[in-house]
């Protein structure tokens, strides 16, 4: 009966260390996608410099994908429609485009908790206001 008792200790200690062997992997690999998010590049856009129209973007980073369609009018973005957004647990990020909405720019804070998400989206947002360039 030791014997079991023993040989399920063991086992539960190699489970364990296995759990935080992957855990710390996982937020690894996620700080890692966090940074590359914070390097996308967006081009500075002066709202008064787009033209009128419907502009379509897109973004993606890793298992993000964003694509977006903007509506200008009269330097002003008057609606953003994410088309697309396939988002791992970023869903929460899609409220950044009213925010986009309310500041008349694409250059916003990221949503807490969705990071990455949220830089893709300002990125699609970026790549559409260009085709208004």
């Amino acid at each position: 009966m030791k014997k079991v008792y023993r040989l399920l200790i063991i086992i539960f200690f190699v489970i364990l260390l296995l759990t935080i062997w992957m855990v710390t992997g996982f937020y690894r690999m996620l700080e890692g996608a966090r940074q590359e998010a914070l390097q996308l590049e967006n081009v500075l856009i002066d709202m008064s410099d787009v033209k009128d129209g419907t502009y379509k973007g897109n973004s993606q980073l890793g298992v993000v994908v964003v694509e977006v369609e903007v509506l200008v009018r009269d330097g002003t973005i008057k609606d953003i429609q994410i088309l697309e957004h396939q988002n791992g647990l970023g869903s929460g990020a899609n409220v950044i485009v009213d925010e986009m909405m309310l500041q008349n720019t694409y250059n916003v804070d990221a949503v807490s908790g969705a990071t990455i998400s949220s830089q893709v989206i300002i990125n699609a947002v970026n790549d559409a206001l260009q085709k208004g360039l």
